[in-house]
């Protein structure tokens, strides 16, 4: 079982332009550029946000470019492109300005160029890099739902083959139309795996309730479908409203799951839980866990939340984990070893699309922490984090 994924991330991610290789801006470009007469399966139509939504919505019949998969820590230049850099390589052939969304491989940015910040109502955008901006994003045309599906199945048959039966899809965004989308799958044998939906806390009360079976279709050999934790995902240094929203989601009967990538959010979320315990027979999580200080790992294993590691980053972020982190914080990374010695319930998963949904990737490297060997698990010890 894959413990972390985004799974129609994923299948987006194959239906657009892959600049994922790029180690320079003029790379990335190259590629944006030869893209341009190929943009993919987007509808030709107005995007139509979520009642309530403040997202713009476009008001022309334009066709868009969707790419992803660039990285600024593995580029020469280490930096995001800008709109301008965008606006002089994605023209086509007779000069039309066309709309271009780039997603970063982590998808917490995009960068659009300046035709597809017209589109959306954006014009005064100083660079067209946009943090978190799903509000803004929602407004770029949806995918092609017979391509989308097309896609979902290849995926889940090549995950299958890897030995996949089961994920968890930890998308923070999840609502009622993506759990529509996944119980369609999974009951017309699309998606073959068993699936676990976290959804956002915006959409509590629009989704069953907590561990409903949506879709039971396993006599069938598709994926069955329940509804899983809330996840929440509070930014670096902004942890305004943790607490109310993890306070509200156990309210409604609810686990929630954490995005912590850092020590201080760690801390919050810790400090959190002890104010707010799960449900009665129900189990916190606390996703990545990216970097946790060793007076941290008692107090993890006090709360009983659920950790979920990512140790297939060790090998796809390790240029990044080189550059963007101290030598002492790199041994503070993917804890493994010692979450297990303090009796914490430790899983794993790819992330993917951001790394590969890779079992043997990352049953390698949890065997091999090259930062913090002590950390390394022996080959049954690893295995286990993929179990269900």
């Amino acid at each position: 079982m894959d413990h972390h994924v985004h799974f129609i991330a994923s299948v987006a991610a194959r239906l657009s332009v892959d600049v994922s290789a790029s180690t320079s801006l003029a790379d990335l470009l190259s590629s944006l550029q030869r893209g341009i007469d190929r943009p993919g399966e987007l509808r030709e139509r107005p995007a139509t946000p979520e009642e309530g939504s403040d997202a713009p919505r476009r008001s022309s019949r334009v066709r868009w470019v969707r790419a992803w998969g660039y990285d600024e820590a593995f580029m020469a230049e280490r930096r995001h492109p800008t709109r301008w850099e965008l606006d002089r390589a994605c023209r086509s052939r007779s000069a039309e300005d066309i709309p271009v969304v780039l997603h970063h491989r982590s998808g917490h940015v995009a960068v659009l160029n300046s035709a597809a910040l017209s589109e959306l109502g954006c014009d005064d955008h100083p660079d067209g890099v946009v943090f978190d901006g799903h509000r803004i994003l929602a407004g770029t045309p949806q995918l092609d739902t017979a391509a989308l599906t097309s896609a979902a199945e290849l995926l889940s048959r090549q995950w299958a083959g890897a030995g996949i039966v089961a994920f968890v899809d930890a998308t923070h965004t999840n609502g009622p139309g993506d759990v529509d989308l996944m119980a369609r799958w999974c009951a017309e044998g699309v998606v073959t795996q068993d699936v676990e939906m976290m959804i956002g806390i915006e959409h509590l009360s629009e989704v069953p309730a907590y561990a409903t079976i949506v879709v039971d279709s396993s006599a069938s050999g598709s994926g069955r479908l329940s509804v899983g934790p809330v996840k929440l995902m509070p930014l670096p240094g902004r942890h305004d409203g943790l607490q109310e929203a993890i306070v509200e989601a156990h309210g409604e009967g609810f686990p929630v799951a954490v995005h912590v990538v850092d020590v201080e959010t760690l801390q919050v979320t810790l400090e959190a839980f002890t104010k707010s315990p799960p449900p009665a027979g129900l189990t916190d999580r606390l996703e990545h866990n990216a970097l946790s200080l060793p007076e941290q790992v008692p107090a993890i294993a006090a709360s009983g939340a659920r950790v979920v590691v990512n140790p297939g980053f060790l090998a796809t972020r390790r240029v990044k984990y080189l550059h963007e982190l101290s030598e002492v914080e790199r041994g503070w990374l993917i804890r493994m070893r010692s979450l297990l010695e303090a009796g914490v319930d430790l899983r794993a998963g790819s992330d993917s699309p951001v790394s590969a949904a890779d079992p043997d990737q990352i049953i390698r490297c949890a065997t091999n922490h090259p930062f913090a060997p002590g950390e390394s698990l022996d080959p049954a010890e690893a295995r286990s984090l993929l179990s269900r």
